[in-house]
């Protein structure tokens, strides 16, 4: 059974990241101010699995996305073409969270699971690059020209 991790969906979004943001340990706003993203990050996955240890899954129609902690790894499976994970590393600096990474993992072959490889800083790092303690995923699925599947958070803590 997997830990499907926080779900997070509509218009209900926007105020409950705003208020946990401004917690210490709660889930970062999409929209935090301070440093912009580094650029996006492309990449194609790897066929195969096994995909096992998984947290923050996210679904809909075209596929699944999940994270693995262990070894940092996103990985998908489409059930259509134009399936992508977008992901986003988010670092607390000691006062608010922080956007640092994002990026796409996308794949091509439908009904068959594959991942990509990530390095991500680990919850327990300290310092992290901003000179703080704690590191979040944010993960959704996506459909080229269809959006996103509901985002999801994870603790970066394996």
């Amino acid at each position: 059974m997997r830990n499907r991790g926080t779900r997070i969906t509509g218009f209900a979004a926007a105020p409950l990241l705003a208020i946990a943001g401004m917690l210490a340990g709660g889930a970062p706003s999409a929209a935090s101010d301070g440093v912009s993203a580094l650029a996006t990050e492309y990449n194609e996955a790897v066929l195969g699995g096994p995909i096992q240890n998984t947290y923050g899954c996210t679904e809909s129609a075209y596929g699944e996305a999940c994270f693995v902690k262990y070894g940092d790894q996103i990985y998908l499976v489409a059930q259509s073409t134009g399936v992508y994970a977008r992901w986003s590393n988010w670092l607390w600096d000691g006062s608010s969270w922080r956007q640092y990474r994002q990026g796409e993992c996308s794949i091509s072959t439908q009904n068959t699971w594959g991942h990509c490889n990530k390095d991500f800083y680990e919850d327990s790092t300290n310092p992290n690059a901003f000179g703080g303690k704690g590191s979040g995923i944010r993960l959704s699925l996506c459909k080229s020209g269809a959006g996103c599947s509901t985002e999801t958070w994870t603790w970066n803590d394996g």
